[in-house]
């Protein structure tokens, strides 16, 4: 990895008692993991070469590190959020691999104005019509609503022509569990779009870097009806909070399929509120 994310206020949050040297170390380590997209193996005598650790100050300082923010593990050292960013890394750079097979990422659809009005409205937000060009788009004549008859797209049509069970899935993904979880979202009648499908390879991936099987965790969102991908956990302290848990997930997923389908929010019941209490 030539880029990773790298969050000035938890970073600070989680080093503002180390030292100058600590500091150095641990950003040296980050940065070694990142660009060799794996943990650092338990051989002190190189890791030390790799901070600059001379005197016996600075190694005892990386011992300490190592100690405080890495997990030693079947003889490598390892971070969890290194381990997640750099699965979400690979799913993405597979997506991306996977759009330009099929001849790159697809179109978005043009705003509503633009589409009626031959692209009235300029993409910067000026306002500004664009010049003519002499095509006959721009020389018809008709009246608005004629023009709205004929080239709106209606707001409830979602984009077609779209399977996430047929997308080219990274090697750590077993592929009947894939298919089963786009399977039961079609029995729903809630089925993965392209850029949910985009979303929920970056959490699977999140998932494993932080020990949890993406099987399991199908299955689980499977088992309890969520429409998004939840890793099992233990049991909530009431069912009343558990249910409202996944309603509230629900709902967010229903808004980000709305967004990314079309950008038109939606009405939902969201209950009855009971102010008798």
């Amino acid at each position: 990895m030539n880029y990773y994310s790298h969050n000035i206020g938890d970073y600070a949050q989680a080093t503002t008692h180390l030292s100058l040297v600590e500091d150095a170390i641990y950003s040296r380590l980050l940065r070694r993991y990142y660009a060799e997209e794996e943990p650092i193996a338990d051989n002190m005598a190189q890791i030390f070469r790799w901070v600059g650790a001379r005197s016996d100050e600075e190694k005892e300082a990386t011992a300490q590190i190592l100690a405080e923010y890495f997990q030693l593990h079947e003889g490598y050292w390892r971070n969890k959020r290194a381990d997640a960013e750099i699965a979400a890394y690979h799913v993405k750079a597979e997506t991306a691999k996977a759009n330009g097979k099929r001849g790159g990422r697809p179109r978005k659809e043009a705003p509503l104005a633009q589409a009626i009005y031959g692209g009235a409205s300029g993409n910067d937000g000026s306002g500004e019509n664009p010049p003519e060009t002499g095509s006959k788009a721009n020389q018809e004549t008709g009246t608005r609503n004629q023009e709205f008859k004929e080239t709106s797209p209606s707001p409830r049509t979602r984009a077609s022509g779209f399977d996430a069970a047929t997308i080219e899935l990274p090697d750590w993904l077993d592929g009947d569990d894939w298919r089963s979880w786009v399977a039961d979202r079609k029995a729903r009648r809630k089925p993965v779009t392209q850029e949910a499908a985009r979303r929920q390879l970056q959490q699977l991936a999140a998932y494993l870097a932080e020990g949890h099987q993406p099987g399991a965790v199908i299955a689980n969102s499977i088992a309890g009806g969520y429409q998004g991908l939840y890793p099992p956990r233990a049991q909530a302290r009431s069912g009343v909070s558990a249910n409202r848990t996944q309603r509230l997930a629900d709902w967010t997923d229903d808004l980000r399929e709305v967004l990314a389908s079309d950008g038109r929010p939606r009405e939902k019941f969201m209950g009855t509120i009971d102010a008798t209490h």
